[in-house]
């Protein structure tokens, strides 16, 4: 894995959980044609409230690639992303993404959070413990360009 400059289609955002004991420091979100048109949808559905102020956000069921710890050798999210930043793209080979390793936790509910500004987060449940697992705000609208 590998920091980009150019748009790629994944990203790497830094996520954080509310687990004691689980580590989770990164996601990575696939950015298909198909990903693209149905946040643009959901963009433009939510956008529709931005007069409105008792409107927060829009939840729908959806997910990152998955949820990753840092505790690969060198630190490598220390090494691809920048302190002030939150998500970076990155060139993610094939078979690169099975070997990273995921927190032990098994997530069951998956949300994706879109407001009215565009701007949106993905959080993840754990069925039994409720633990949380989430992403770093990220703006959507300018992902979808």
């Amino acid at each position: 894995m590998k920091r980009s400059k150019v748009p790629t289609p994944y990203i790497l955002i830094k996520a954080s959980t509310t687990s004691k004991w689980d580590e989770v420091t990164f996601a990575i979100i696939h950015l298909t044609t198909d990903w693209i048109s149905r946040m643009a949808e959901r963009v433009a559905a939510v956008s529709q409230f931005k007069a409105n102020k008792e409107f927060f956000c829009q939840v729908y069921w959806d997910a990152p690639l998955g949820y990753y710890t840092g505790t690969l050798p060198g630190s490598l999210l220390d090494k691809i992303l920048r302190r002030h930043e939150d998500y970076i793209y990155i060139t993610l080979e094939a078979v690169e993404e099975s070997t990273l390793p995921r927190p032990v936790n098994k997530l069951d509910v998956h949300q994706l959070f879109v407001t009215k500004n565009g701007i949106a987060h993905y959080r993840g449940y754990n069925r039994y413990t409720g633990e949380e697992f989430r992403t770093e705000e990220f703006n959507l609208s300018k992902l979808i360009q």
